[in-house]
């Protein structure tokens, strides 16, 4: 169990608990005739089993912490296999050679999805799109918002990180900066302990530990700026037993603007932190004697090592869920020879079993590119079952025989580049990413606990009282006035929004 199993924390505004600060109406509760729909379906058959679960409030709030979980991951050894790096989908667009290796890839996405596409043009086109000033959210002011974000990684020669680009300058591999000297703890726990509280410091939100494993490492590495493969064995450093992984924090009025270029203000934000955060705990683990890496979205996949170190669960847009903040987080990770840890285990807050049921993600995407609860399997499988998966080679780029949700991450990509920005309405669309209310906490206590035929008309409300809308003009304008009045967050859970202001 990490230090981030925070209780809730009460609105400083209670009056205006129940108006959504992500573009909900400012007028009475059942102004909206949605929620008046939605309201009189709760009353006439929910109102029991609200009660009920009120009657569980203090089991409920421990659930909090989330309950250890021994099932994950479910894998189907027949077919799977560590996931090859040149098989990312951001990894193979930022490369010409794999792209020259393989024209089957794009004729085969052109040709089911009727476009001509190019997908090494793409990525460097996305951010070229010009401006419109009279289009909220796609304005100057938008703009320069993205390119603020980046700026860490760009001054730092690191960009390629966030296209899985392995030892970045932000990044090294360099280890002789080591000390010679190591220091020791008196215990495991007192180990974790100072690292966890070295990751606070530096703005993580959450950070869990796990055991490193080769699953989920990608193998072969793969250097894009040079064309070349890497390996594990001949390359790497040193030989990692232990992954930190770190969770650094998306913005929550700025998300709520996605599509808009708006939204990618944070999440480059998001990227950037990703390779500063992991550098200083890297730069920690080595002042104390002890080898480390940083790592963004290369040497292998975030999602799972994140599960592993017990900060979330899967979730239907294939982001990892973390209670309080859902998909709103970037995640970062340290690989490192010190194994002297007490290290974290899954843990599950019902959150997988929420997504059978919602698929406010999937409505959401703008691309198709999230299959819908009523799909194959709900999408929960251990192949992807979305459009087009059954087309010989097409998921290609999907990590095959792990039990979880699968997307469409060439669709997705598409979108980014047709939209000039990344998109994240699947982040803002999700029924756990809420701003800190007190409220908010309790249904995330009480979900593990709530029978999951509620599943369905707890999503229902999400956007019954005004939250998750995207493609919403008015929440880019609404975000540009947010800062009046703003709140230092001295709570460092980094997860408030300032629509409320106190």
């Amino acid at each position: 169990m990490t230090e981030e199993a925070q209780g809730p924390e009460q609105s400083s505004n209670p009056d205006t608990d129940v108006i959504a600060s992500d573009g909900g109406d400012q007028g009475g509760l059942l102004d909206n005739p949605e929620r008046r729909s939605f309201l009189k379906r709760a009353a006439i058959g929910g109102t029991g089993a609200l009660i009920g679960g009120a009657a569980t409030y203090g089991a409920a709030m421990h659930s909090l912490q989330g309950r250890p979980v021994d099932d994950y991951p479910s894998i189907d050894e027949k077919i799977f296999k560590p996931k090859d790096q040149r098989d990312v989908v951001l990894n193979f667009v930022s490369s010409k050679a794999l792209n020259q290796k393989h024209p089957e890839r794009n004729e085969q996405y052109n040709r089911l999805q009727n476009k001509e596409f190019d997908w090494v043009a793409g990525i460097k086109d996305m951010y070229s799109k010009p401006w419109d000033n009279s289009k909220p959210g796609y304005t100057q002011m938008d703009r320069a918002l993205q390119k603020a974000g980046w700026a860490p990684l760009n001054i730092a020669g690191s960009r390629g990180s966030a296209n899985l680009q392995p030892d970045t300058p932000l990044n090294s591999w360099d280890q002789s900066d080591v000390e010679q000297e190591q220091y020791q703890f008196s215990s495991k726990q007192d180990a974790s302990n100072a690292i966890k509280s070295a990751a606070r410091v530096f703005g993580a939100v959450k950070c869990g530990i796990a055991r490193r494993d080769k699953r989920w490492d990608y193998d072969p590495l793969y250097d894009i700026e040079n064309e070349k493969e890497l390996s594990w064995e001949k390359d790497f450093p040193f030989e990692p037993k232990t992954v930190i992984v770190i969770l650094t924090p998306m913005d929550y009025d700025c998300i709520s603007t996605a599509p808009a270029w708006t939204a990618d203000g944070t999440a480059a934000d998001g990227y950037s932190q990703m390779g500063v955060k992991a550098t200083q705990i890297a730069t920690f683990l080595q002042g104390m004697g002890y080898q480390a890496v940083g790592a963004g979205n290369d040497l292998g996949s975030s999602v799972p090592y994140a599960i592993m170190a017990g900060l979330g669960e899967g979730g239907r847009n294939g982001a990892l869920l973390a209670p309080g903040v859902g998909p709103r987080v970037r995640i970062a990770k340290i690989y490192t020879d010190f194994d002297f840890v007490e290290y974290d285990e899954p843990h599950s807050w019902g959150m997988t079993d929420f997504c059978l049921s919602c698929g406010k993600c999937a409505e959401a995407c703008p691309s198709d590119a999230i299959p819908l609860p009523e799909d194959k399997n709900g999408g929960y499988a251990y192949e992807p079952s979305y459009e087009f998966s059954d087309e010989p080679g097409y998921t290609w780029n999907n990590h095959h025989g792990i039990k979880k949700f699968y997307s469409d991450a060439k669709r997705c990509y598409n979108f980014w580049v047709e939209n000039g920005s990344a998109c994240a309405a699947c982040i803002a669309s999700c029924t756990f990413n809420e701003p800190d209310y007190w409220h908010h906490w309790f249904i995330m206590a009480i979900n593990p606990v709530t029978p999951s035929f509620l599943h369905a008309a707890m999503a229902e409300a999400h956007p019954a009282f005004g939250y998750g809308h995207t493609n919403d003009p008015k929440k880019a304008v609404k975000f540009w006035k947010s800062g009046e009045g703003m709140r230092v967050n001295t709570g460092m859970k980094n997860n408030i929004g300032t629509s409320n202001k106190s």
